[in-house]
Formats: structure tokens, C-alpha cells, sequence
């Protein structure tokens, strides 16, 4: 009888450590996509040198292809129009995809002379598709483009 409750012990402690590193690899694959999307995006805005329209079906364009997650426009996503650093939302994302992209503008208190220009900073976001509970965790992935100066006098 004493080797059957010991063998349930280690059978359940096996079970257990498959569940840790189940989660791990699903904790790492979604980190991974979300990480490829923020700096898919990244490029993207780097390369027009800018967040427009081209950009936008660029990116939606891609994400479409790796299977990124959609919008419903149910309200249940909403990126904050103030980042915490006072970056701007860009309204213009008519994207369906679930990412947030903010402007930058480092201008602000220069003098006329001063070399001027605009950033973004993007957020995307990592999803664990569990029952229950996946729609639960979001956790953000940032990432900001290099600055576009340009010379105000």
C-alpha cells in the first residue's frame, strides 16, 4: 500500500512540472510573436519615416499573415489617449489589429534654433488564448522608433 500513495506523490509532481513548462512555452511563443510585432512595426514607421496611411495597411497587411489578433470593436479594447510620458495617440489607426502607437514630439521648450523632431513609441501585446481567463491577461510589449529630426530655425 506504501508504494502505491508514493507513486500518486511522484505522479502528481510529474504532472505538476509538465504544467510549469507547458506555461513557460506558451508564456515564450506569445512573447516572441509579440515582440515580432512591435518591431514589425517599428520598421514599418521607420521606413515612411512616419505613422500614415501606407504604414497602417503595411502592418495590417503582415499581421493579417502571422495571424495577430483582431479587434471586435466591442469596446473591450481601448488604447489610452495619453501615454504616460504625454505621448500622443494616433487616431488615425483605423487598424483592426489590437496595437497602440504614440507621437512624440521633442520640440517642446527648444528655442528657434534647436534640432527638433518626433518619435513613436509602440505598444504591443502579449496574449495567453486560455479559456476562462485568456482574455484576462494582456501584458504590453514596448518599443520606441529612432527620433526624425528635422531643423526648425
Amino acid at each position: 500500500m506504501k508504494e502505491a500513495i508514493a507513486n500518486a506523490g511522484v505522479f502528481n509532481l510529474i504532472i505538476i512540472f509538465v504544467f510549469i513548462l507547458l506555461a513557460f512555452f506558451i508564456g515564450s511563443l506569445s512573447y516572441s510573436k509579440a515582440f515580432k510585432v512591435k518591431n514589425k512595426i517599428i520598421d514599418e514607421i521607420e521606413k515612411e519615416e512616419g505613422y500614415n496611411d501606407n504604414t497602417v495597411l503595411e502592418i495590417d497587411s503582415w499581421l493579417k499573415e502571422i495571424g495577430y489578433r483582431v479587434d471586435p470593436r466591442d469596446g473591450s479594447f481601448n488604447c489610452p489617449a495619453v501615454d504616460k510620458d504625454n505621448g500622443i495617440l494616433m487616431e488615425d489607426n483605423s487598424s483592426k489589429y489590437q496595437y497602440c502607437v504614440y507621437k512624440f514630439d521633442t520640440c517642446k521648450g527648444h528655442d528657434n534654433k534647436a534640432i527638433c523632431g518626433t518619435y513613436y513609441r509602440v505598444i504591443a501585446y502579449m496574449y495567453f488564448d486560455v479559456p476562462i481567463v485568456g482574455d484576462l491577461i494582456k501584458i504590453p510589449v514596448n518599443g520606441e522608433t529612432k527620433t526624425f529630426t528635422v531643423l526648425k530655425s
